[in-house]
């Protein structure tokens, strides 16, 4: 009862469009473009009583396009520059090239592994988080979860829609989204 009482909720946040400027394949530290907002919203998000909690799929991992290493340093380094919470990772993909990262995991978004992930370590109070992203996985994540969605415009947005999804709330970045906590 009393971990109850201190559960936090979360707002998880997709990466690449959300944190960051979308690139495609981000394959090292220099490439990785922080949104100059990024660091101030994250302040406002955690001033609102929630913990910041990264969710990425990064299957250039699995394609051989960068190491597992290399991803560890570049969530070190947006963990240190933008003072987010923690960040959890699928390197996985179905059609990958290096065979040890070659599955179809359920760590994977839209599967919700990551986020049961952080619930454990985190104590979270899922009731009142969100699931912040740019892609249909996102919020298809964050429903799966049983947690409001917020699509935003600033990476894929609403014109790469893979299928169709009902986000709770669309808004254009993340400077958008404080309101709605």
């Amino acid at each position: 009862m009393d971990s109850q009482l201190r559960a936090k909720p979360a707002v998880f946040l997709d990466r690449d469009g959300v944190l960051c400027k979308e690139k495609g394949y981000v394959t090292s530290q220099k490439e990785l473009e922080i949104f100059d907002y990024t660091r101030s919203c994250i302040e406002k998000i955690k001033e609102k009583g929630y913990y910041t909690i990264v969710i990425t799929n990064q299957s250039g991992v699995a394609r051989g396009l960068f190491t597992e290493e290399t991803l560890m340093e570049m969530n070190e380094y947006l963990k240190k520059e933008i003072d987010v919470d923690a960040v959890y990772y699928c390197p996985h993909h179905p059609q990958g090239k290096i065979e040890k990262y070659v599955k179809d995991c359920i760590c994977r978004k839209p599967g919700i592994e990551l986020l049961q992930r952080a619930v454990e370590h985190y104590n979270i109070d899922m009731e009142h988080s969100y699931m912040v992203g740019d892609r249909a996985s996102d919020i298809q994540t964050g429903q799966n979860a049983g947690i409001k969605t917020i699509l935003l415009e600033s990476g894929y947005g609403t014109e790469r829609l893979e299928v169709e999804v009902k986000p709770d709330y669309i808004r254009n970045d993340l400077r958008d989204i404080i309101d709605i906590l």
